[in-house]
C-alpha cells in the first residue's frame, strides 16, 4: 500500500471531512468501474458507487483499529452490488474478454473485420455466460479479473479466506466454461 495511502487512512479514521474527499478522489473511479462490472449499467454504477461512499463516511465512526482503504471500500461496493442483484433476480454484464480468450480462443487476423466480428460474439457470449453465473461466481471473477485483485485482496472483499477465495475462483472458472460450453453446443470435456 503507498505511504499516501496509510497517512489518508490514520486521517479518515479520525473522520476528517476534507481527507475523505480525497479518498473519494482516489477511490471513485476505480469502485465506478468495478461496480459497473458487476451490474452491467452506467446508472446503477453511478447510484451505487454513491451509495458506497455515504455507507463508507457514515460508518468511519464504528471503525476501530487500522483502516484498510481500498479493501473496505471494495467490500461495501460488493455488498451493495450483490443485495441489488439478489433483489432483482435479474443480472446483466460486461463481458470479460480475458475469461474468454482463456476458455475460448479463436484465431482471426490480427486486424481486419473478421477480428472485430468475433470479438463483438465473444463479448456478447461472455455476457450470456455470466448472466447465468451465481453470484458470487462473478463478483469473484470480476474483481479478479477487471479489477487485478489478488486472492488475499479479493479475500478481505468477500469476507473470506484466501484459501475459501482460490476454491471459489476455481469453481467460478469451471462454472463458467461448462455454462460456455453449453451455451455453444458442445459437450464439457
Amino acid at each position: 500500500m503507498a505511504v499516501g495511502q496509510s497517512i489518508v487512512m490514520e486521517r479518515v479514521g479520525r473522520r476528517e471531512d476534507v481527507i475523505f474527499d480525497d479518498v473519494f478522489e482516489a477511490y471513485q473511479d476505480r469502485i465506478y468501474n468495478c461496480i459497473y462490472r458487476l451490474m452491467g449499467n452506467s446508472e446503477d454504477a453511478y447510484d451505487l458507487t454513491q451509495e458506497t461512499f455515504l455507507r463508507a463516511y457514515a460508518s468511519l465512526p464504528k471503525i476501530k483499529g487500522e483502516l484498510k482503504i481500498g479493501p473496505w471500500l471494495y467490500r461495501i461496493a460488493t455488498n451493495l452490488c450483490m443485495d441489488q442483484l439478489r433483489r432483482r433476480k435479474l443480472i446483466r454484464w460486461e463481458p470479460l474478454d480475458n475469461l474468454l480468450a482463456v476458455f475460448h480462443p479463436r484465431q482471426a487476423a490480427k486486424d481486419g473485420p473478421e477480428r472485430e466480428t468475433l470479438r463483438q460474439e465473444s463479448r456478447e457470449m461472455v455476457h450470456r455466460v455470466l448472466e447465468k453465473l451465481p453470484p458470487k461466481y462473478r463478483a469473484c471473477l470480476v474483481l479478479r479479473e477487471y479489477q487485478d485483485m489478488s486472492c488475499e485482496e479479493i479475500a478481505e472483499v468477500l469476507g473470506t479466506t484466501r484459501s475459501a477465495v482460490k476454491s471459489l475462483l476455481f469453481r467460478a472458472r469451471e462454472e463458467f466454461r461448462v455454462v460456455h460450453a453449453k451455451l455453444e453446443g458442445v459437450s464439457p470435456a
